[in-house]
């Protein structure tokens, strides 16, 4: 990418920030439920990086992984935790809390497998 590029990521995550925000807001308005209000922001944000991943550098640098893999990686985890805490307020139980968590890491583990195969 190049050095504009670069400066628009920045850009548009905090703009998908502050949309997540507003979304965590709003629905706490409508609804009065704190817990998934939390949650929610973070699902949001963790959505927009797995589909930013696919737009980033696939490239390694010098400190590691590429953007496309951090980006991934922050992704799942992101929709982990805040479906986690979606999950916990409606299933009221950490059980169900958990398998989500867990299935979500599976799935990653997964997306970094295929891609290493196809790399």
């Amino acid at each position: 990418m190049s050095e504009g590029g670069d400066r628009n990521w920045g850009a548009i995550t905090a703009a998908v920030v502050l949309i997540a925000v507003v979304i965590g807001l709003l629905y706490y308005y409508f609804t009065g439920l704190w817990l998934p209000a939390i949650g929610l922001p973070i699902l949001v944000f963790g959505v927009y990086e797995l589909l930013s991943a696919f737009l980033r550098s696939s490239e390694p640098d010098r400190y590691g992984t590429s953007d496309a893999g951090a980006a991934t990686l922050y992704g799942f985890i992101l929709v982990a935790v805040g479906g986690a805490i979606i999950v916990y307020q409606y299933a009221d139980n950490l059980i169900f809390t958990a398998v989500f968590a867990i299935a979500i890491i599976v799935l990653y583990l997964i997306t970094i497998a295929v891609r290493k195969k196809t790399n």
